[in-house]
């Protein structure tokens, strides 16, 4: 029988003059574009979409500093963050990419962040422009959820408001309306009445009886066209059939 064994191939380097055939693109840094190639980029593969994402909105707030930790897929959910100095980045195919810091951050993660019935965050932290604190004039801050807001200033700080209530704050104006910023969680009552309270009045609501809005006398516009003065058109309009039935 003839046997034959293939000889081993000795694989050297490009030869002087076979260098100038090499590809272009070898000649140049890999690009974000040539590794979706190369790795036969597939959209249903969140990792790939989010990593860049997550790097863009960390561009754009550069105060978030160095990263502290890699790229974290949270647990089952195709919810993606990466935690920095500062702050942490959260990314889904449905919210896009935000990111969360300070008592705001703190708050979520304390009642389940994005397990928790608020979700994730839709927005970054927004300045409260409207409002302004007694005596240093400093303004707070607010984040938005899936299924609520958290809102935070130094006098009060951090306050949940979801829901119907929540709904009725941003018709009237949120901090810029009379009744100014939560000063606590929106609660449910015994009830089922849905209740926040605000620095110059209460929101409440239930199926039953629509909403309910009372604002202190001190904090009402005197006149027709003082500032403020579009929350009574808007009041108006919050009847209660205008309101979700149970």
């Amino acid at each position: 029988m003839d046997q034959r064994m293939t000889r081993p191939v000795r694989i050297t380097q490009a030869r002087p003059e076979q260098a100038g055939r090499l590809p272009e693109r070898l000649d140049r840094a890999v690009s974000w574009s040539d590794f979706r190639t190369a790795v036969r980029y597939d959209p249903g593969n969140r990792m790939l979409v989010a990593v860049p994402a997550i790097s863009a909105k960390r561009a754009e707030h550069p105060w978030l500093g160095e990263a502290t930790a890699l790229h974290i897929r949270s647990g089952d959910a195709e919810v993606f963050r990466r935690e920095y100095e500062h702050g942490t980045v959260y990314w889904s195919q449905r919210t896009g990419a935000h990111e969360v810091h300070g008592e705001i951050a703190e708050r979520w993660l304390e009642i389940g962040g994005e397990a928790s019935f608020l979700g994730l965050p839709t927005t970054d932290e927004l300045r409260l422009d409207g409002y302004r604190a007694p005596g240093n004039g400093s303004a707070g801050g607010l984040a938005h959820f899936e299924r609520g807001t958290i809102t935070w200033t130094a006098r009060h700080g951090t306050a949940i408001v979801h829901g119907m209530v929540r709904d009725i704050w941003a018709l009237l104006g949120w901090e810029r309306s009379a009744l100014g910023v939560p000063v606590s969680d929106v609660v449910v009552d015994a009830t089922g009445v849905l209740r926040g309270c605000f620095e110059h009045g209460t929101i409440a609501w239930s199926p039953a009886g629509g909403p309910e809005i009372s604002i202190a006398a001190s904090a009402a516009p005197a006149e027709a066209d003082a500032p403020g003065s579009e929350d009574r058109d808007s009041l108006e309009r919050l009847q209660a059939g205008c309101a979700p039935r149970a």
